[in-house]
């Protein structure tokens, strides 16, 4: 079977591995640490943005690492500026901009929440792979490049 793709085909692609990110960062958000362990290959691996040296192999894996998270920890991942290119039919790569701030609200709290920040910039680096006809992260590389405090810088 020839490797040329439509363009539809390399939309589908795109789309599904857009998708898959949206859906990674959504479940980090919702708490759902085994839903953004999901997202990822049997044997994936990932660097979080705040420990980019420190890399995590195979799902499992990773699930235990993300149930590391305190549960009390409120997050909101503003992703952005994803851009995927598609390899072939099974194979995809991608980079986007992350954007994410944080806080753990006091017991009994209602939204809105107050955070003290800081504003964390940085991206991701992707790899995909089409796993049992399903779209996985194969790789996922994040660093943070700039944070913010809201004052001016000194």
């Amino acid at each position: 079977m020839s490797q040329t793709l439509s363009t539809a085909e390399r939309i589908e692609i795109e789309r599904a591995c857009e998708r898959l990110v949206l859906d990674y960062c959504r479940a980090l958000d919702l708490g759902d640490m085994s839903a953004a362990a999901d997202c990822f290959a049997e044997n994936g691996s990932m660097a979080r943005p705040m420990t980019p040296d420190v890399v995590i192999t195979g799902r499992e894996t990773i699930r235990a690492a993300l149930l590391t998270r305190p549960k009390t920890l409120l997050t909101k991942h503003l992703t952005t500026n994803i851009q995927i290119d598609v390899q072939d039919r099974d194979n995809a790569s991608g980079l986007s901009y992350l954007t994410m701030i944080s806080t753990t609200p006091a017991d009994g709290a209602l939204p809105p929440f107050v955070s003290a920040g800081p504003l964390w910039f940085g991206e991701c680096a992707d790899t995909f792979v089409r796993e049992n006809g399903v779209w996985k992260l194969k790789d996922r590389r994040g660093s943070i490049q700039m944070k913010f405090f809201g004052g001016a810088p000194a």
